[in-house]
C-alpha cells in the first residue's frame, strides 16, 4: 500500500479507516477487545485497541497514542494506522512481531480538536498541560511568571486585521519582546503551560479536563498486569522542517531517564533537560503514568514529535509564533473578514498537517525507522 494513502483529510475519515481493522485483529489476536470511550460534556469518543498474542496479559505493554493536540491526530492516526496494516496484521512482513508485548492504540484522544483542526479542546484547553492529578492544583502550584509578563503579546485581545499587516506588526512586537527579553524566556514562556488565562494559547484548564479523568479509571483498570510500559505519544509542529525530535520529561540520570536511552539511546533524538530545542512542560500526556502506576513499574514514556516547516531558526519561530495566536485570537475575538480568517486557519493546519508530500514521506520515513526498532529492543529488555 502506498504510504500516501494512510493520509486522510478528514477525522470522520480517520475514525472510519482505524474502525475498520476491528474484525482481522480480533481474528488473527488470541486476545482483542475495542472500547469505544465515550467524553462526558462534549468531549466527544475514544477509540482504543487493545490485543496481544496470548490470552493473559504479558508482562510488557506498548502504549500508542494520537490525537492530544487535535489536528495533530491525523498524522499520528496515519502512523497507527500503518503500524495495524503493516506491522500487526501482514503476514507476509519481515518483521518479527515481539510475542511478550501487548499492544493498546488510543485514537484521537481530544475528537473536537481533531474534527475542527485545532490544537485545543472544547473549552480551549491543552490537553497536554491538563494531565494531572485533581490533587496536584496544578492552577495554583504552577505559576507561569514568565508568560504573566508577556501575555498582552502573546493573547491580544482585538479583533484581527488584515493578514499581511496583522504579520508585519507582529514581527516588529516579536522581535521587541526578545530584544528585551531573550528567546529562550519567550519560548518558555510560551510553551511550558499556563494556568491563568481560559482565552490565551497554551491554558492548562482549572481542572483534569474530562478525557482525563476517563483515562485514569482506564488505565487503572486495564494497566495493571503489566511491569513494563512502552509509551508512544505522537505530535507534529515541533522541531526542524520534515525532522523528528524524540521529546521526554525523565529527570536527568533517573531511572526513567536510563530506561529510555537504552531503547532511543543511540538515534541520537533524544532531547534532554539543557539541550538548546528542549523545554519542559507540566500536565504532560507521558508523565500522566508515573502519576497513577505503582512506582515498581518500567515506565519508557517518550513524545515522538515531527517538526513541519521548521520552527527552530527566528522566521520559523515568528511564523509559528504568529500562526498560533492569530488563531487563538480570532476564535475568542473574531475577524474583519472571513477571508483573513481562512488565511489563518488553513496556515495553522498546513503548521501541524502539511499537505506538502516531501513532509509526509519523510514524516512516515522517519517514524517507521525508528518505532518497529524500539519496540523490539523494548521487547528483549
Amino acid at each position: 500500500m502506498d504510504v500516501l494513502s494512510y493520509y486522510l483529510e478528514t477525522y470522520e475519515a480517520c475514525r472510519k479507516a482505524f474502525l475498520s481493522y476491528k474484525k482481522q485483529l480480533k481474528s488473527k489476536f488470541a486476545r482483542f477487545d475495542h472500547e469505544c470511550l465515550e467524553i462526558p460534556k462534549g468531549g466527544g469518543e475514544l477509540d482504543v485497541y487493545y490485543l496481544g498474542e496470548k490470552k493473559k496479559p504479558a508482562k510488557r505493554l506498548v502504549i500508542m497514542s494520537s490525537g492530544i493536540h487535535g489536528v495533530e491526530g491525523f498524522a499520528g492516526s496515519a502512523f497507527q494506522r500503518r503500524w495495524i496494516e503493516e506491522f500487526l496484521l501482514d503476514d507476509k512482513s519481515t518483521y518479527k512481531l515481539p510475542k511478550n508485548s501487548d499492544f493498546l492504540i488510543l485514537h484521537g484522544i481530544n475528537a473536537h480538536g481533531f474534527k475542527n483542526f485545532l490544537r485545543v479542546n472544547e473549552k480551549n484547553v491543552d490537553l497536554n498541560r491538563n494531565f494531572a492529578l485533581k490533587r496536584e492544583k496544578l492552577h495554583k502550584k504552577f505559576k507561569n511568571k514568565k508568560y504573566r509578563k508577556i501575555q498582552s503579546f502573546l493573547n491580544p485581545g482585538s479583533e484581527f486585521g488584515n493578514f499581511f499587516f496583522e504579520y508585519v506588526f507582529f514581527i516588529i512586537r516579536f522581535l521587541g519582546v526578545v530584544i528585551r527579553f531573550g528567546a529562550k524566556y519567550v519560548l518558555d514562556a510560551a510553551v511550558n503551560g499556563q494556568y491563568e488565562f481560559p482565552k490565551g494559547i497554551y491554558y492548562g484548564g482549572r481542572k483534569p479536563e474530562p478525557v482525563v479523568r476517563v483515562l485514569r479509571k482506564y488505565f487503572k483498570k486495564v494497566l495493571k498486569p503489566y511491569d513494563r510500559i512502552l509509551i508512544l505519544d505522537f505530535h507534529t509542529g515541533y522541531g526542524e522542517k520534515n525532522g523528528i525530535s524524540l521529546m521526554q520529561n525523565a529527570e536527568k540520570g533517573s531511572r526513567e531517564d536510563k530506561n529510555l536511552k537504552k531503547v532511543f539511546g543511540d538515534f541520537g533524538l533524544l532531547l534532554n533537560e539543557g539541550e538548546e530545542d528542549f523545554y519542559r512542560t507540566s500536565g504532560d500526556f507521558t508523565d500522566f503514568f508515573g502519576k497513577i502506576l505503582a512506582k515498581e513499574k518500567d515506565l519508557f514514556p517518550i513524545t515522538v514529535e515531527l517538526g513541519t516547516f521548521g520552527n527552530l531558526n527566528v522566521m520559523g519561530a515568528i511564523r509559528g509564533s504568529f500562526l498560533m495566536i492569530s488563531e487563538n485570537r480570532i476564535r475568542f475575538y473574531g475577524s474583519k473578514s472571513e477571508s483573513e480568517a481562512d488565511k489563518v486557519r488553513e496556515e495553522f493546519k498546513q503548521m501541524f498537517y502539511p499537505n506538502r508530500e516531501d513532509w509526509r514521506l519523510a514524516a512516515m520515513d522517519h517514524v517507521f525507522g525508528i518505532v518497529p526498532e524500539a519496540i523490539t529492543r523494548f521487547s528483549k529488555l
